[in-house]
């Protein structure tokens, strides 16, 4: 590896020995040998790691659709279905990543009090336009609310985005109330195209932008996702795995049961606030 040594994201494991190249192509990933993460290390592919979104959006959209993620309404409806089948009614929810607020609207409709934290100016103000819901512009973060402040906070498709996993998931336990609910959707590393590059070794299989996407840095499996959520205070209440007829109808269906049963595809991850305090960043690391 190459220049200095960037920390596992997951179990802190910081001896650059640790780490083997997962997929050489124009942008490097590496395995973590510790805890099986991977990710976007130092290296040829780490200036791809994008942390300003205050400028990646439009609303240009708009001639053709109401919201950004139209084709995704099936699997927002059944994130909010799932976490209001959970919830007291007029729970407070907090999407973090919010954009144009679609799934925002949705989680009213199912009787939450929304908020939502967006960085792209443009879709935050959309957001709150269409939505009502309190969505504040910028990144999310510890400071930004108090201490128990919600009864759900979700993240769909932002933590794969995030280059300090633990921290995010550090924040949201310190803002959950006590038995509070996180919602986590993130891609696979065990999609078909990530498992057809690992039996084949041909990175045509995950080339951009089908399977490794620039702005991508970790890439979770279902035990990396739960681990970190451990790590991080929660306990699993439910973790879902390929949902390829929820994306269509918003429903489950048997190609679902088979896909789960076999740990394939994208993941959807809820769980609950543990009674004591998350672990702090420092007491993560690998013993």
């Amino acid at each position: 590896m190459h220049g200095e040594p960037m920390p596992c994201p997951l179990c802190r494991e910081a001896n650059p020995d640790a780490f083997r190249i997962w997929y050489d192509g124009a942008v490097k990933l590496y395995r973590c040998r510790s805890c099986g993460f991977i990710a976007q290390f130092p290296g040829p592919g780490r200036n791809t790691i994008v942390e300003d979104y205050t400028d990646c959006y439009t609303l240009d959209y708009r001639r053709e659709r109401e919201f950004l993620r139209q084709e995704r309404a099936g699997v927002f409806a059944d994130i909010a279905r799932r976490l209001a089948a959970r919830s007291r009614p007029g729970a407070r929810l907090l999407d973090i990543g919010c954009g144009d607020g679609q799934f925002l609207s949705l989680c009213r409709q199912a009787g939450f009090d929304c908020h939502g934290v967006e960085p792209s100016p443009a879709l935050a103000s959309y957001g709150r336009e269409k939505t009502g819901a309190d969505i504040i512009q910028g990144y999310y973060g510890r400071d930004l609310y108090a201490e128990g402040s919600f009864d759900c906070i979700t993240l769909i498709q932002v933590l794969e985005h995030l280059t300090d996993p633990v921290a995010a998931l550090e924040a949201v336990h310190y803002h959950l109330r006590e038995g509070g609910l996180v919602a986590i959707e993130v891609p696979s590393i065990n999609s078909p195209r990530f498992l057809a590059y690992r039996c084949t070794g041909i990175k045509r299989f995950v080339r951009p932008p089908h399977g490794v996407i620039p702005l991508h840095f970790g890439y979770y499996s279902p035990a990396t996702l739960s681990d970190l959520t451990r790590r991080c205070g929660f306990d699993r209440l439910e973790l879902q795995a390929g949902r390829r007829r929820v994306m269509r109808s918003g429903r489950p269906g048997a190609i679902d049961a088979l896909l789960n049963a076999l740990q394939i595809g994208g993941l959807l991850y809820i769980g609950r606030k543990q009674g004591e305090s998350a672990p702090s960043s420092h007491r993560l690391a690998r013993r």
